[in-house]
Formats: C-alpha cells, structure tokens, sequence
C-alpha cells in the first residue's frame, strides 16, 4: 500500500474515534468508515456492520485497480478487527443495473466467508444485514440519527411507514411505542422487516405489514377514514411495482405528498427523505410546503438532527425534511 491511501485511511479513523467510543456504549456497530474523494481516496466508500466491512467501488471516480482495494481491506482487516472484507463494484448508472452474481459471491475480498446473514446493532436495535446479497445490505447508515428522532415523534402514534424497504424506521417507532404500518411492493423486504421485528422481540400482531403499492394504501386508508399521527416517507429514486408501475421522485414527489396528506391527522408529522443527487433539502422542503399550501394546510416545519459524524464528509447528501400540520 503506497503512503498516501494509508494516511488517507489512518486520518479517516482517527476522525470517527469519538462516534466509535460512543457508540461502543450506545450498543451501535454498524459505520460509514469512508466517504470517498472528500477523505482523500475519490471512487471508494467504505462501511462496517459488525465484523464484516464492505468496499463500494464507483466507475468512473478513481483508477484503484484491485490490487489497491485489496489493500485497502487488508488495511481494515488489521485496523479494525473484522473478519471479512466484501466489494461491490457499481457503474455511473445504476438506474439500469442488474446485480449480477458477482453481488452475490460468498467469497470476500480479504478475510473469511462470512455467513450470509449476520447480525449489527443501532443503538441497541437488532438488525438483520447481508453482506453478499445484492446491491444493499439491508440498512441505510445515513438514516440512524433521523431513526433515533423519528422514534420519539412517533411515541404511541399510529405510524405508516411507506417504502419500508427492511423496516428499520419502522422498528425504532414500534420500540418507541408507536403502532407501525409498514408498506412496500416487495414481499421479500417486508418480510425481512418482520424478521427484524422478531429479532428485537416486538410482536408483529400489533404491527401491519402490507405487500402494496403505497399509493393503493393511501386510498384505502382515505376510504376507512384512517389517520395516522406520523407518515414516513423514505423512497427509492426510481421503482416498479408487480404489475409495471413506475415511480419516480423526481416526476411523483408532488402527489405522493398530496396523498400522504390526505391521511395524516391534525397536528401529524410527515417525514421525506430521499438520496438523489439533482435533489437537495431545500428543494425538498419547498415542493412539501407548495403541495400543503395548495391544499390549504398550514405547515410547521420542523428542525431534523445532524447527519450522522461519519456522513459529515458525505459526497452525496441526504435530502430530508419534516413539517407538522398546524
């Protein structure tokens, strides 16, 4: 390994010291440990779930040929204790991307194979994540300061969860008390979202999980006359439901928001958030408050937490925001 991607990878470390303290006594193991060019190694990210880390290598961002990247877990390997080293490598665009069996290899980069599914903590939630099946590993790191928020907006609420994808903020609401919702086209995220839920001991006979599109569960929602006190809104950029529907942020952002407000209860929260890169918060923030003009609602906003420490230095942000019905 040449000296400047081991000082890059030594600087990044020393700047997550205090999280890694932290969170040792908050029960959290689960980390972006690296963001890329903004900590001195453009086209690399780099995260860990307990004693697996997995390297994202982007086309077109570095010219790090294998060699280096298995230095690069290596290096992880001797720093930080883990047992396994993954790479998932992605093109410029991933919107036309299949997975292939390369995203589903059981052989790491560096280290040993590790079981399919293991184990990581946030702040003491039990999650499910798989190192080696396909593009995700079942949670988005980003998101585990707006978790922690969201669970205590939600105390003893009703709380529809939309795009649930595995349901991680639909667990820290339910450990907050809160009766879940949870919604997403894919029966296999859903149902890994339960497994969620039983890992964590939360009894899924209080908790609906519905294989829908979300637009189909806010018209039954209008239709029974169910109001929920806080509606997350968390999409994927881009989705196709079972029978060829596409949804996209950027043409459907304006009637998800009307629908969610549909259903949502006087003084309700409604939380979006997105990761697409023509998209800030700000943007975000006013196309929810046009929307709720327009339907003569008065909309509070709400101040959302910091990113997380380890996201600070993030190439791509996260676009969020909250509003309270006033």
């Amino acid at each position: 390994m040449n000296v400047s991607l081991e000082k890059a990878l030594e600087k990044s470390l020393r700047t997550r010291e205090q999280l890694f303290q932290l969170s040792a006594k908050e029960n959290t193991d689960c980390f972006r440990l690296l963001n890329g060019s903004t900590e001195g190694i453009p086209g690399v990210i780099a995260e860990q779930y307990s004693k697996v880390a997995i390297l994202q290598w982007h086309e077109g961002k570095s010219s790090w040929d294998r060699a280096h990247l298995e230095s690069i877990g290596a290096w992880y390997g001797k720093n930080l204790g883990v047992k396994s080293v993954y790479l998932k490598k992605f093109i410029s665009d991933r919107s036309s991307q299949v997975a292939d069996k390369n995203y589903y290899s059981a052989s790491p980069i560096w280290g040993e194979i590790s079981e399919p599914k293991i184990i990581c903590h946030e702040r003491g939630m039990q999650l499910e994540i798989h190192p080696y099946d396909g593009f995700s590993t079942g949670i988005f790191l980003d998101q585990r300061n707006n978790r922690e928020f969201l669970q205590g907006v939600g105390a003893h609420q009703q709380v529809l969860n939309c795009f649930a994808y595995t349901c991680a903020f639909s667990l820290a609401c339910a450990l907050g008390g809160a009766q879940v919702t949870s919604v997403d086209v894919s029966k296999k995220y859903l149902d890994w979202g339960k497994r969620n839920f039983e890992l964590n001991q939360v009894n899924l006979a209080h908790h609906p999980f519905y294989v829908v599109d979300v637009f189909e569960q806010f018209k039954k929602a209008k239709k029974l006359g169910k109001e929920y006190g806080l509606i997350i809104l968390d999409p994927p950029s881009f989705s196709r439901n079972d029978r060829g529907g596409v949804f996209s942020v950027r043409k459907d952002l304006e009637l998800l928001v009307e629908k969610a407000v549909e259903v949502l209860a006087p003084k309700g929260v409604l939380f979006f958030s997105c990761n697409l890169s023509i998209i800030n918060s700000v943007d975000v923030a006013r196309t929810v408050q046009k929307v709720m003009q327009q339907m003569n609602k008065k909309a509070n906003p709400i101040h959302l937490p910091k990113v997380p420490v380890d996201f600070e230095n993030s190439e791509t942000a996260l676009a969020a925001c909250c509003f309270r019905l006033g």
